[in-house]
């Protein structure tokens, strides 16, 4: 279960309030507890043979002793003060994909012929109203002067009246090679996603549809290189343009730039396996056994046992 802080609420929650940062811990952790402890206590029973975790025990397990590793950028979010030195925030972790990526050679001609574009995707999201938000999209890029690569993904964006000279429409593609050629990028707020943009220096705009998301929207925010998280429910043209234009603030390009070359060399594997050795327990030395005593009147002679 998650150490609390009072710095920030817990990432699943929507506490904004810092009184109540602390107790958005306990109270997340035992919904999560009271959705999980039937599966658990299955496994246990069934295949462990242990005795089941009864009502709320699970969710208030959370030893302070016990070491804890967060997969996050400490130059995005500082490790809290009030975390002990049994808790390590030790980077993100970054999928390698761009060096086995061929580019479609229409997609490589189109990044040539004009300025860098905004990328604009939410992947395997659901969009309610796909057509709708795609005119939003489109008319906030054509008010604001950009081209964009708006991303199909799974809710079907991207679908034009006609094609436009200024609009790429693509599927997935590896994130570590297109953000390096993006100007700005406006997407959900999955961790990696952001990771992503963020390590590729570029201005970000987060659309939070649930879970983790509007957590990453508000740390990009608190951060300054990206305006405040825009929920899905509340994606209108003029927030978009204001986001848009927000992200094309040359002093936002620069603190981007700044946390890019921090994140530079981040690796979170490597930090959280340093972290993981780092934590364990040292082993104790084995008690030296007693000498038995000399005298020939000792009790194992007695017994013959010498």
């Amino acid at each position: 279960m998650s150490p609390p802080t009072s710095e920030f609420p817990h990432p699943l929650s929507r506490v904004k309030q810092q009184a109540g940062y602390r107790l958005s811990y306990q109270i997340v952790d035992s919904l999560i507890w009271l959705g999980i402890r039937d599966m658990i206590n299955d496994l246990r029973k069934k295949k462990l043979k242990l005795r089941p975790v009864t009502y709320l025990s699970g969710s208030q397990g959370s030893d302070s002793d016990v070491p804890h590793a967060y997969i996050w950028s400490p130059h995005l979010v500082p490790k809290p003060k009030d975390w002990g030195p049994k808790i390590d925030v030790v980077g993100f972790c970054f999928l390698d994909l761009a060096s086995n990526f061929e580019p479609p050679e229409a997609l490589v001609k189109w990044l040539e012929d004009g300025d860098q574009p905004i990328y604009i995707g939410f992947g395997s999201l659901p969009v309610q109203e796909p057509q709708k938000m795609t005119e939003i999209i489109v008319e906030a890029l054509e008010k604001t002067g950009q081209r964009g690569i708006i991303n199909k993904g799974w809710g079907g964006l991207g679908d034009l009246a006609e094609p436009k000279e200024s609009i790429y429409l693509l599927d997935n593609i590896p994130h570590d090679w297109l953000f390096l050629r993006c100007k700005a990028v406006v997407h959900h707020g999955g961790a990696g996603t952001t990771a992503a943009g963020l390590k590729a220096a570029c201005p970000t705009t987060i659309v939070p549809f649930f879970g983790d998301q509007p957590f990453w929207g508000d740390r990009v925010h608190a951060r300054g290189v990206g305006p405040p998280p825009i929920p899905v429910d509340e994606f209108t043209l003029p927030k978009l343009v204001d986001a848009i234009n927000f992200m094309l603030d040359p002093k936002v390009k620069a603190r981007a730039v700044e946390l890019a070359k921090a994140m530079e060399n981040e690796d979170g594997v490597t930090g959280a396996v340093k972290a993981f050795f780092k934590q364990l327990p040292r082993k104790k030395p084995e008690p030296e056994s007693e000498p038995l005593p000399s005298s020939i009147f000792s009790i194992s002679r007695c017994f013959g046992c010498s």
